[in-house]
């Protein structure tokens, strides 16, 4: 009974004592911290956005297509026109595996390693060429079509802006745009995964 007292005792002021913080161990940029999806389906077009860290730019658009074009042309064949909140491209689509041809978007860094001068890796070798440290992590950046498609999706603080997304199909000249107006969807902004 006494040693039992002694360690609620124990117990009791262990909760006071100050805990020092903790601290992350030391994750890639381009780790996962949370999972949620938007999606909108407008016309032939579905749109789906994979939010994985905010703030932040870990997110991923799949803009899919299942309009007349795919019945006339090859999915290699056919181009998505994607203009998010003002910013526009025209990208090859790929064949997908539910029936569609998409094209695939990511916001962020990707496939990020961490650089240590013993390993014999490519992305590495030209960070140490330029002068890099041991131990930083060196990730694939966006490309220039997804910078400048992206460019507006994000406040300065790495939140979402809502997406305004409009779209339309091409092949052989040929258009699938809702008669020239492009198909619309708008995706929420956010400021959590939560």
């Amino acid at each position: 009974m006494k040693l039992s007292q002694t360690f609620l005792a124990v117990l009791a002021l262990s909760v006071l004592l100050p805990v020092s913080s903790a601290r992350a161990s030391d994750y890639p940029p381009d780790y996962p911290i949370c999972s949620v999806y938007d999606s909108a389906t407008t016309g032939p077009f579905e749109v789906i956005r994979h939010t994985r860290r905010l703030p932040g730019r870990l997110a991923t658009l799949t803009v899919a297509y299942r309009g007349y074009l795919r019945g006339l042309y090859p999915d290699n064949q056919i181009s998505i026109y994607i203009q998010l909140n003002g910013r526009q491209q025209t990208l090859a689509a790929s064949a997908g595996t539910n029936n569609d041809a998409y094209v695939f978007l990511n916001a962020g860094p990707r496939a990020c390693i961490k650089c240590m001068q013993y390993q014999n890796l490519p992305q590495c070798a030209e960070h140490f060429a330029n002068g890099g440290q041991d131990g930083v992590w060196v990730c694939q950046q966006p490309t220039a079509v997804e910078s400048d498609l992206f460019f507006y999706a994000f406040n300065s603080n790495g939140n979402q802006n809502a997406w305004d997304i409009s779209l339309a199909a091409t092949s052989h000249g040929q258009w699938d745009s809702n008669l020239g107006n492009n198909y619309f969807a708008q995706l929420p902004a956010r400021s959590s995964c939560w």
